[in-house]
């Protein structure tokens, strides 16, 4: 199960995201998958155009500037889904 973590820091574990339109929903918009050697983290493909929050948490995770609400999940959980 993916980890839903806000942009405002609250963390919601074994978030239900199964199929696209609850992935959409859970980060306001597109997806954007961002690959790490550990996660996919799926962003809001328009974050930056939306000029959503910074995400200080996924943004460590990944080493790079991530906005707005994220899912956090294993690369298993993602091929899974795909």
């Amino acid at each position: 199960m993916a980890r839903l973590i806000k942009a405002d820091g609250k963390t919601i574990d074994n978030y239900e995201c199964a199929g696209l339109k609850a992935k959409q929903k859970a980060v306001g918009g597109y997806i954007e998958p961002v690959y790490t050697s550990q996660w996919v983290i799926l962003v809001n493909e328009e974050g930056h155009l939306q000029n959503l929050p910074l995400n200080i948490e996924v943004s460590a995770l990944c080493g790079r500037v991530l906005v707005g609400d994220a899912l956090v999940m294993t690369h298993q959980e993602w091929a899974s889904e795909n």
